[in-house]
Formats: structure tokens, sequence, C-alpha cells
């Protein structure tokens, strides 16, 4: 029997105040768990463009700890993006100019 991966990243989400009904004053802050930093992340990014604070990190004993706080939040995304594709120079790119 196949065991699911151990769940090692957290994501906690509360809806702000402003927007909050009066059915969810009970229970404003809600948490899911992730196998893998780049799940917690992607679940982040959507409830943080819905509106919501967002917090995430670490389980413990998971090391190296992280906690990520909600002003900070769009740093961790900003480090799990992948940078711009850039073509590699060519060999003529890189040959010293003739000057004589």
């Amino acid at each position: 029997m196949p065991t699911d991966p151990p769940k090692t990243w957290y994501v906690s989400f509360e809806v702000p105040k402003k927007v909050r009904k009066a059915s969810a004053q009970r229970h404003p802050r809600r948490s899911e768990s992730f196998p893998t930093e780049l799940d917690a992340q992607r679940f982040a990014r959507q409830k943080f463009e819905q509106g919501y604070v967002v917090t995430a990190g670490t389980i413990n004993p998971c090391t190296p700890r992280r906690a990520i706080p909600s002003i900070l939040i769009h740093h961790w995304f900003a480090e799990m993006s992948e940078p711009p594709f850039v073509e590699p120079a060519s060999f003529e790119d890189t040959k010293e100019a003739d000057l004589s």
C-alpha cells in the first residue's frame, strides 16, 4: 500500500476583516498542509490573489525551518518564479575583435 509523502509545508490564510461575512467570523483563519514548497506556494498565491492574508512555513520537525509572514509573502513568490529565458551566447559573440 503506497503511503502519501509527508506534508512538510503549511499555508495559513485569513479573510481580511473588511471582506468577512458574519458566517466567517467564527473561523476567520484556516490552514492547509502540503508535501512540497512548490505546492504550498501555488496554493498560497491563489489565496493571496483572492485577497486573503496569507502566511506560510515549514512544519516541525522539518529543517531548515522557514516562516514566511504575510508582509513578505510576495518575496517568497518571487523566490520560486523561474528566471526569464536568455539565449546562450554563440561562439562568434564571444570572440575578441580583430584590431589589426
